[in-house]
């Protein structure tokens, strides 16, 4: 009988759309494993690869502006630096918006937040991109 109800139940529920509300979950999901890569990896060659060239006396000791402005020399830092940036951005302001959702806010303040943190996240990464430049000059 119990599975009779349910089957019925789940007959009857609407089944899921790919309409504005889907990007947004996907999108925090794909930029939540992401970042666990990217970040892994930017743990790996930044931290741990200068440790031991740190201590095969390959580098003299702490990694320097000059040691980080060679790096960026090579075009995977700049893709790893842009691609952390831009992901970690969406990441928090797309989480930073859900909770607003889930606290109710909806129709007109719906979109006055959604408006406001995609301002803050396109100042913050210009502002990104003009420090990650810096680095080249």
């Amino acid at each position: 009988m119990a599975q009779v109800e349910l089957r019925e139940k789940l007959q009857e529920a609407p089944t899921p759309v790919a309409g504005p509300s889907f990007w947004p979950w996907f999108l925090q999901r794909v930029t939540g494993v992401a970042l666990v890569i990217l970040l892994t990896l930017h743990i790996v060659v930044n931290h741990i690869f200068n440790i031991a060239e740190v201590e095969d006396e390959k580098l003299p000791g702490l990694v320097v502006f000059s040691d980080v402005a060679d790096r960026f020399e090579t075009a995977g830092y700049w893709v790893m630096a842009i691609l952390i940036l831009a992901f970690v951005l969406f990441h928090g302001l797309n989480g930073i918006r859900n909770i607003l959702l889930d606290y109710g806010l909806r129709g007109t303040g719906d979109k006055v937040a959604t408006g406001a943190l995609l301002g803050v996240g396109l100042a913050a990464f210009t502002f990104g991109i003009i420090a990650v430049a810096a680095f080249v000059t």
